[in-house]
């Protein structure tokens, strides 16, 4: 049985891999052209771009190469008459697609792991090299504590030095002295 395993696993393998590479690089080599004139001129953003761009297509690819995988190597096997053979063999109908199957549920175990990871953000990322030119998103809800005041800031816009929706609470023996806000606010150097 384990002969068998390996023959049709294989088989499968080389074909899933094909496929898969294929289809990644024409998803990159698709989106590449359609964003060239928007992405950044510093060449390691553009290369994270890729990366970042073959991580968010995952999702489109991983599925259609795991069942055209599966048609390539049936019909390889049978125009090679592989197929015919490991029936003479013993080997049974569900076995030949077990082997397969059983790979296929070993990548999408590996996909759903990875989602679990920052793999899953690598659409934002993506985002961020084509909208600020810079991988660092919006971060937001930050509550501080400096000296007697309490600042509360909604969103924090990394690559552009800016807060909005800030509120400045000044707090003297448990008691609210004054209170600031402001829409907008832009940070200048180091702080």
């Amino acid at each position: 049985m384990w002969i068998f395993f390996r023959f049709i696993s294989g088989i499968y393998l080389k074909n899933f891999f094909i496929i898969f590479f294929s289809l990644l690089g024409f998803y990159c080599g698709i989106d590449l052209l359609l964003n060239f004139k928007d992405l950044p001129k510093a060449a390691n953003l553009d290369l994270l771009y890729v990366m970042f761009l073959s991580f968010s297509a995952v999702p489109y690819v991983l599925p259609i190469s795991l069942i055209f995988a599966l048609v390539v190597s049936l019909i390889s096997m049978i125009r090679a008459n592989e197929f015919v053979s490991l029936y003479a063999l013993g080997l049974s109908r569900n076995y030949v697609i077990l082997f397969p199957f059983l790979w296929a549920l070993f990548f999408c175990c590996i996909y759903i792991g990875l989602n679990f990871t920052s793999f899953a953000y690598a659409n934002d990322y993506k985002r961020n090299i084509l909208k600020n030119g810079t991988i660092m998103n919006q971060s937001g809800e930050v509550f501080l504590k400096f000296n007697n005041n309490f600042v509360y800031i909604s969103k924090i816009n990394n690559g552009q030095n800016s807060a909005q929706n800030i509120k400045i609470f000044n707090i003297n023996d448990l008691n609210l002295s004054s209170f600031a806000s402001a829409k907008n606010a832009h940070f200048e150097g180091e702080s």
